[in-house]
């Protein structure tokens, strides 16, 4: 296995417990980079979001920063993003504000002059990284949500949880952003067999943001023991949308790197296995088809600026 030297930084951006992990390449191109931020789940945290998902990897190979933005403290007893608040609905005030000025802050410590910035999450970390697209519409190039809810679908604990079983409701509510206004692109990745986010939001998410529903092409794959569908999406104004449907992945980021299967304490030579929840060993690499993705879109958007 190749050693490298990486790091990972706390970047404590108030006097408060707002903290955010951040990874930088080694041999960092201010010129070039890009920066991806990536927002935990419930009963995550950024640590273990960046050894499930093993972004650091891909980042310092491919002269990218993540950022890792965790939860406030005491802000939810699960360490969940409050993604159902109105407050937390908007550009001005609450968690979206709270992510973005950590993604600017990040952005003016190391000196960057506005670099390709994309966003992911899973669970409450995706309908938070829904919030930021719809939110601020022209600052991410492109997004991925992994098994959550769209944008401004609840705004009570109640209303969340009905949806969340349920699935998205039929009607849109009233609120202060607009994910039709997001000038990205967008992967959707959802496992059929998601006991906590009912599958059908998936398509929702990229109704909403994207304005359509019908793929141009589907095909079927099989990956680390599972099979899943891959269904692509023109948008308007030379957008795209990717849908990944996996089947029989429960709600968990899909295939995990292994470094996870023991406690982040006893770091990935531990001899105690420990379970963490929200990341399965099955399926395709939710990371590598985002950052597929990703890579695909910036690809497509320095043809397009070609004479």
């Amino acid at each position: 296995m190749k050693i490298i030297s990486l790091f990972l930084t706390c970047l404590f951006l108030s006097l408060s417990s707002r903290a955010s992990l951040m990874f930088v390449p080694t041999k960092m191109n201010p010129k070039t980079v890009k920066v991806l931020v990536v927002l935990h789940g419930c009963l995550e945290s950024g640590e273990t979001i960046a050894l499930g998902a093993g972004w650091d990897q891909i980042a310092e190979d491919n002269n990218m920063v993540v950022i890792y933005p965790q939860v406030p403290e005491g802000s939810n007893l699960l360490g969940c993003w409050n993604w159902y608040m109105p407050a937390n609905q908007t550009a001005t005030s609450g968690q979206l504000r709270l992510v973005m000025d950590q993604i600017e802050s990040t952005i003016k410590l190391l000196g960057l002059s506005q670099p390709d910035l994309y966003v992911t999450g899973i669970s409450a970390g995706a309908t938070t990284a829904a919030g930021l697209m719809a939110c601020f519409p022209r600052a991410f190039k492109a997004g991925a949500l992994h098994s959550g809810p769209s944008y401004g679908l609840a705004k009570t604990l109640a209303q969340a949880e009905k949806i969340l079983r349920e699935g998205p409701p039929s009607d849109s509510l009233v609120n202060d952003c607009r994910p039709q206004d997001f000038a990205g692109s967008l992967i959707v990745i959802q496992g059929t067999a998601d006991a906590v986010v009912n599958p059908s939001h998936a398509l929702r998410a990229i109704q909403d943001f994207m304005g359509v529903t019908n793929p141009d092409q589907s095909k079927d794959l099989t990956d680390g023991d599972l099979n899943y569908r891959v269904s692509d999406f023109k948008a308007s104004g030379n957008r795209r949308a990717r849908l990944v449907s996996i089947e029989g992945l429960p709600h968990a980021w899909s295939g995990f790197v292994a470094n996870l299967k023991y406690s982040a304490l006893v770091g990935p030579h531990g001899k105690y296995p420990t379970t963490v929840p929200f990341f399965s060993d099955k399926g395709p690499s939710a990371t590598n088809l985002i950052w597929s993705f990703f890579t695909e879109v910036s690809e497509k958007s320095k043809s397009s600026q070609r004479p």
